[in-house]
């Protein structure tokens, strides 16, 4: 009996729990303005504007002939001494000790080398440091690009979007986090459903409205719609 009452009382409770409107904007979670800390002609362009991007894709590269040959050059040379040394330090035992330092040193100093060689080169490649989407593009192939400039193209991340909420300021203290947002796109009569994880703590000056945040997927940042909140 007492098993019913409660399932009773609980139904009851959800039938007539308030809930509260609210409309929001998709947004990316992360953003970027990438840039180069080299400078340089750009040779190479692989982006347009809405492209889809994996993480470590090569975005763009300054015209790096040079910086290749030299590493190139420098990585041969590293394996080389490393060879050499290892050949000898399996009968060091029959080596002058001396030798066996310089061969040492050489493969240390030439390991060295082509470490900072392949920085070099990095520094004139432009990759992408998350999957992301590109949003703006503001260079083009032949352009002149400086080490301070630092907007070469504009990315969010591909698959982590939020909804950004927004609902009367009188609701302050009945919006909690963890409760539940059921919502539709605009547009689409699919319905969503998600849990707020955030509460802004500023009241927006212009509407008199506060914001909280929902985690989402599969939406496209830019897209707009509304919702209510369940609030128990």
């Amino acid at each position: 009996m007492k098993k019913i009452f409660i399932l009773t009382l609980f139904l009851f409770q959800s039938m007539f729990a308030e809930e509260i409107y609210a409309t929001f904007d998709v947004v990316s979670e992360k953003s970027s303005q990438l840039g180069l800390s080299a400078s340089g002609i750009v040779s190479t362009l692989n982006v347009n504007v809405g492209d889809r991007i994996k993480k470590g894709d090569l975005l763009l590269s300054l015209n790096n002939t040079q910086e290749k040959n030299e590493y190139e050059t420098a990585r041969k040379n590293a394996e080389h001494s490393t060879k050499v040394y290892e050949r000898y330090a399996k009968i060091s035992d029959v080596i002058d000790k001396e030798k066996m330092e310089n061969y040492l040193y050489d493969k240390d100093i030439n390991q060295l080398n082509a470490q900072n060689k392949e920085i070099i080169l990095r520094k004139t490649e432009l990759r992408a440091p998350y999957d992301l989407i590109v949003t703006k593009k503001n260079i083009d192939l032949g352009s002149i690009v400086l080490a301070s400039q630092t907007k070469l193209i504009d990315v969010i991340a591909l698959d982590d979007v939020k909804l950004v909420l927004k609902f009367d300021e009188k609701y302050w203290q009945k919006i909690k986090v963890g409760q539940t947002f059921i919502y539709k796109v605009d547009g689409s009569d699919k319905n969503y459903e998600g849990k707020i994880t955030k509460i802004y703590p500023i009241i927006l000056n212009e509407t008199r409205e506060l914001q909280a945040e929902v985690k989402a997927k599969d939406l496209m940042p830019g897209l707009f719609g509304n919702g209510t909140i369940k609030v128990d």
